[in-house]
């Protein structure tokens, strides 16, 4: 057989996989309007635990001893942190409902009724976060006060940190676009 043969035949007989390839895909219930463009699912894959993790209250009681903080500041930023906690008890309830009620139907089936169910499901979601931030930063400048100037110094630049890690997280956790829809 020619070299010229061999590879027309290597090119048909690939076809069908690709083919396979492409309905195994479809089958898995990964619908290409749930995907991302660069092909990750784009339903949020944030939980309740990361969102709380991003406290800045805890954070900075966290770092206490790089910030040198004394045992009166760390009691009444733990104070902020309990109330802080109350009031976002809900919202991080939301967020766990929200990421539970979220996953693909049964049988990989993506219907018009589920896209309809995901897109009000992830408004929910993002309002939940949206609480949350603000509930944070009301308690970082509750917080900062507490601290004198190079406390506040330090606890700034730990801040503008975390912040920058909560946004690269809100980006890949959230669809890769900051978080919106």
């Amino acid at each position: 057989m020619s070299g010229r043969r061999v590879l027309v035949l290597a090119m048909l007989l690939s076809i069908p996989s690709v083919a396979f390839a492409q309905r195994s895909r479809a089958a898995s219930g990964r619908d290409k309007n749930l995907m991302a463009e660069d092909g990750r699912d784009s339903r949020p894959q944030l939980t309740a635990r990361e969102l709380e993790e991003q406290s800045p209250i805890r954070l900075l009681v966290d770092k206490r001893k790089d910030l040198k903080l004394s045992d009166e500041q760390v009691g009444k930023l733990k104070d902020i942190e309990s109330r802080l906690k109350e009031k976002n008890g809900s919202l991080l309830r939301i967020v766990d409902s929200v990421n539970r009620e979220m996953k693909p139907p049964r049988g990989g089936e993506v219907t018009d009724e589920y896209r309809t169910k995901i897109g009000n499901l992830r408004e929910e979601l993002l309002g939940a976060i949206k609480d949350l931030r603000t509930n944070y930063d009301a308690s970082t400048k509750e917080a900062l006060p507490l601290l004198d100037e190079e406390q506040q110094k330090k606890a700034n630049e730990l801040l503008e940190k975390q912040a920058a890690d909560v946004a690269k997280t809100m980006r890949d956790k959230l669809g890769g676009r900051g978080g919106r829809p």
